[in-house]
């Protein structure tokens, strides 16, 4: 009889050292904008300066990643700003009477 493994983690999304989903991503372009900073401000300015800045702007990119994921989680940036969008309330500027007279005309 065939023995066959379960892939248990299928559907799932992925997590890397407590960072998951979108939050990878965000990660992985704040380290690469880090090492783009480093190269151009190594080429103008001294190179301690250059690592100075690519270190803070990596750093702060992880930190602020960490702080994301903690607060929203998986999917709740992306549902705190589709919230943003939504209509807080719908306006009628017509008054009753000119309300029933519509309704009553069909």
């Amino acid at each position: 009889m065939s023995r066959y493994s379960i892939n248990k983690g299928v559907g799932r999304s992925v997590e890397v050292k407590g960072l998951r989903a979108q939050y990878v991503v965000y990660a992985v372009a704040g380290l690469v904008l880090s090492f783009v900073i480093f190269f151009i401000c190594s080429l103008i300015f001294n190179q301690w300066i250059a690592l100075s800045a690519a270190l803070l702007i990596g750093l702060l990119s992880l930190f602020i990643c960490f702080y994301l994921n903690k607060k929203f989680g998986e999917n709740g940036l992306t549902q705190f700003f589709a919230s943003r969008n939504l209509i807080r309330r719908v306006g009628n500027n017509k008054r009753v009477k000119n309300i029933i007279e519509i309704l009553h005309e069909d």
